[in-house]
């Protein structure tokens, strides 16, 4: 899948806590350049890696045959130590996307947890709906409820205007604290099956199954502020590299697709063993 725009991004109504959320992580990004974007290497298949061990590095070093490090030769231990760096400022660069907002009404978890990740999706992508349905829940049995992780929330919308109504949709719930009802409800079931099923009408007729305050809802669609905040989202991910859904920044760590729940536990562990976090 991949995107067919580049909107620009702007001030949210939230105002300037929100929109400095979005733009400081691309600061940060710039000034780190290439490195964060080398982070998404290996493809939407594969889980990322956990991180290399500084023993790993040590030991290499110590292997190393003295004819490689004299004048004119290459110190590998030299190399494979400024490439370990490279990759930290990598993940610190990554990690920073997290906006850890109390009040953020697409968040679950403790703003403080050490781990946080930072999911982008689509409403109609099948496989955003896998991993809401088969994985996401474990991991916040797992993990969010023990405090260890907070998972945040970016749209992403790939699959054409549905997708894009789908997503203000989320942002309008969430201006009434019930995002996560939304979510679950959009994904309950494969919303492609059935071509043009996802209207104005059929939000405004969940919306009423979820009990909001449909005519504020309705509104709400209409905001461009909120479509504002949906672009600039889409940007951000797309000045990452991002070109699928589901993808995911965990505590620095790209993965990227509906991994097996055992892709997520390696590399959320292998953060949390970052951030010198105990284990549940």
């Amino acid at each position: 899948m991949s995107a067919d725009q580049t909107p620009a991004s702007s001030e949210t109504s939230t105002g300037p806590a929100r929109r400095n959320g979005l733009l400081a992580p691309v600061v940060v990004l710039l000034v780190v350049g290439a490195l964060a974007l080398a982070a998404w290497g290996g493809g939407s298949d594969e889980a990322a890696d956990a991180p290399p061990a500084a023993a790993d590095v040590e030991e290499l070093g110590e292997e190393l045959p003295d004819e490689l490090t004299t004048d004119g030769e290459v110190d590998l231990e030299e190399q494979v130590a400024d490439q370990q760096l490279a990759e930290e400022e990598a993940r610190e660069a990554l990690d920073a996307i997290a906006t850890r907002e109390a009040d953020d009404p697409r968040a679950l978890g403790d703003p403080d947890a050490p781990v946080a990740m930072v999911q982008w999706a689509d409403f109609l992508c099948p496989f955003c709906g896998v991993f809401s349905r088969d994985t996401e829940p474990e991991l916040i049995e797992r993990y969010v409820h023990t405090g260890l992780m907070r998972i945040e929330w970016r749209d992403l919308p790939f699959q054409g205007e549905q997708a894009l109504l789908a997503a203000l949709g989320g942002q309008a719930a969430a201006e009434q604290d019930a995002f996560w009802a939304y979510h679950e409800a959009m994904f309950a079931e494969d919303l492609r099956q059935a071509e043009g099923r996802v209207d104005r009408d059929f939000l405004l007729d969940m919306a009423g199954q979820l009990d909001l305050d449909v005519d504020r809802f309705a509104a709400d669609l209409d905001d461009p502020t909120l479509q504002e905040r949906v672009e600039g989202e889409a940007v951000l991910a797309q000045s990452l590299g991002i070109s699928g859904t589901p993808a995911f920044i965990v505590g620095g760590y790209p993965l990227v697709g509906a991994q097996p729940i055992e892709s997520f536990v390696q590399v959320i562990e292998a953060a949390a063993q970052d951030a010198d976090a105990e284990l549940p």
